[in-house]
């Protein structure tokens, strides 16, 4: 075996054997299961669901989620190791080879056993980086995840979450780890685009606050085990309800109705 695919097999020991699909399905079958829903008749309601969708027109490919969960790690460190900045403290502009610091020693930390010049077209897809002459310069702190390349990503984002809810659902108190929200019922949708765009820019800077505290502490910590550790945000939104105005002599009852629904669920939720 060559000291190349040594490197792979051992930041990755599970890459190519991995079955997303199978991994995906049976946590979500286990946390609806621990949640009250029969066995039975999930494997009725997914082959129901299955029997309407169409073949793909493009096969999964199984070594995509895990390389991609990585690939930002290349951006993050040029953007804040100093080894990769120059005297004004901005990202270098780096040769693809040569003695260090490359870009190709920069992949190598972060990827060992890839391929240089494959992974920095792929970060040129995901406009992740630019030429500058004959060196490479990052665009910014972000990658742009689309088409197929996105949808790999929402799948490894979808496992992700898979993964700590049936945790906290399954293990200790003191196991649980990070699962918080918030939620508004009845927000007006002619402020979304504002929120979204607000959102958007205190995220960004929030888990890059969040991947350099990680940094640090990778840094200071050099012995012992190691394992892939995130934190990600998403938003959702539910189908919109158009809004139907409540006349006097009906307000009161609906109230009534529906505080009575209300009662009854927080108290058998608090059984």
């Amino acid at each position: 075996m060559s000291a190349r695919k040594a490197a792979r097999m051992q930041r990755r020991p599970d890459t190519g054997r991995v079955d997303y699909a199978r991994d995906c399905l049976g946590r979500l079958a286990r946390i609806l299961v621990r949640c009250g829903y029969s066995p039975q008749e999930l494997v009725s309601d997914f082959h129901g669901i299955c029997s309407h969708l169409k073949e793909p027109a493009r096969r999964w490919d199984p070594t995509q989620p895990a390389f991609l969960a990585d690939l930002p790690h290349v951006i993050a460190l040029w953007n804040s190791d100093p080894k990769y900045l120059n005297a004004r403290g901005i990202p270098a502009a780096l040769p693809l080879r040569g003695r260090a610091p490359s870009l190709s020693a920069l992949i190598e930390r972060v990827l060992p056993g890839e391929e240089p010049k494959a992974v920095a077209q792929c970060l040129a897809r995901m406009q992740g980086i630019r030429r500058r002459g004959s060196r490479y310069v990052p665009t910014g702190r972000h990658l742009s995840y689309r088409r197929d390349i996105g949808r790999a990503y929402s799948l490894n984002g979808l496992l992700r979450m898979l993964c700590t809810v049936e945790r906290n659902l399954a293990g200790a108190r003191g196991s649980a780890i990070l699962e918080r929200s918030a939620i508004h019922p009845s927000f007006p949708v002619s402020a979304l685009p504002a929120f979204h765009r607000y959102l958007k820019s205190r995220g960004l800077k929030f888990l890059w606050s969040i991947d350099t505290d990680m940094r640090r502490r990778e840094t200071e910590q050099t012995q012992g085990p190691r394992t892939r550790l995130g934190v990600e945000l998403f938003a959702f939104e539910e189908p919109r309800v158009a809004h139907r105005r409540v006349s006097g002599k009906h307000r009161g009852a609906r109230r009534t109705a529906r505080g009575r629904g209300l009662t009854q669920r927080a108290r058998k939720a608090g059984t």
